[in-house]
């Protein structure tokens, strides 16, 4: 309750003031990946502003003649979507969808929360280098879980992407046919897993991309941490490690953090079977396979595919 009252009176009240680029994090990943934990993390070092999912289509309408899931060519030109998203890394905009997660009157930095900014993210980091950029990557069948708990609509997202000629042309021609093909919930669920997280891991040169596991953040804390302050090059308080374990502010009643489940096991033991080898096989046909194999925690050994040509 004290949290939602610091929202709603920091949502309205709240300064962001300096326009400086560099004051800006963009947090990015799959849907149900860890994006607001980790927003959430750096929000608390760094006394910042948190705009949460400013790219959404639906719920900001500065950016609704872009689809749901925008796609960019990473040289593309487009003045009109630079001076959008210019206004977004200044902090020069406000809107009640971006300001919902706002805890602070005179914010230090903002971090930009964002899980439909993933098919542009090479194209941003060409037009604005000046913000940082951190990634973020969950299980697959995690991800599906959490969406089917949250009933989700898979038509629903997976048709922006089918409508842009350009991705279908540059990622998806010779995937359509395991897309198509997609019947169950969970299925379609492992598609939108698969085209948000293959288009980053393919436009970006390995060490381009500043790359964090959501299992890695749980199972090896301090070394992980230590690496993603070190990524944008600022400090962090030893007490930070104190609140790791609080839940983020999207986390669901019956989240296996809330519920005192293992987050990184529960997928094993609430999903079918066949629903993993459904999941899995739709991750192999789009050839992240490498990413996790058969184990609950990622393969870093062979973590970037072959560049984007």
């Amino acid at each position: 309750m004290l949290r939602r009252l610091r929202r709603l009176v920091c949502s309205k009240l709240y300064r962001d003031t300096n326009r400086d680029l560099q004051k800006s994090i963009l947090v990015a990943g799959a849907a149900r990946s860890g994006t607001t934990w980790l927003g959430d993390i750096l929000a608390s070092q760094l006394h910042g502003r948190i705009l949460f999912e400013p790219f959404h289509s639906r719920k900001v309408k500065a950016f609704s003649d872009y689809h749901y899931f925008h796609y960019m060519r990473p040289h593309e030109k487009d003045e009109a979507l630079i001076t959008l998203c210019q206004r977004v890394f200044s902090g020069d905009i406000r809107n009640k969808w971006i300001d919902n997660h706002v805890e602070v009157l005179w914010p230090q930095y903002r971090i930009i929360k964002e899980i439909r900014a993933n098919l542009m993210l090479k194209w941003i980091q060409n037009h604005f280098p000046q913000v940082p950029q951190l990634f973020i990557i969950r299980h697959p069948c995690a991800v599906v879980l959490s969406r089917l708990a949250l009933k989700w609509d898979t038509d629903r997202d997976i048709e922006p992407l089918l409508a842009q000629p350009k991705l279908v042309e540059d990622f998806l021609r010779e995937k359509m046919d395991v897309i198509r093909e997609a019947v169950s919930p969970e299925e379609k669920h492992a598609i939108i897993w698969c085209i948000t997280n293959l288009i980053p891991l393919k436009q970006f040169q390995k060490d381009e991309l500043n790359i964090f596991f959501y299992e890695h953040l749980c199972t090896q804390p301090h070394e992980e941490i230590t690496r993603l302050f070190q990524s944008i090059q600022l400090d962090y308080g030893s007490a930070l490690f104190n609140t790791l374990k609080t839940p983020s502010t999207t986390a669901r009643p019956t989240s296996a953090i809330v519920v005192g489940e293992d987050n990184l096991s529960r997928w094993q033991n609430r999903l079918r079977s066949r629903q993993i080898d459904k999941i899995l096989g739709v991750v192999e046909a789009f050839g992240l396979e490498h990413l996790y194999g058969d184990s609950l925690t990622p393969q870093m050994d062979r973590l970037l595919p072959t560049q984007y040509p």
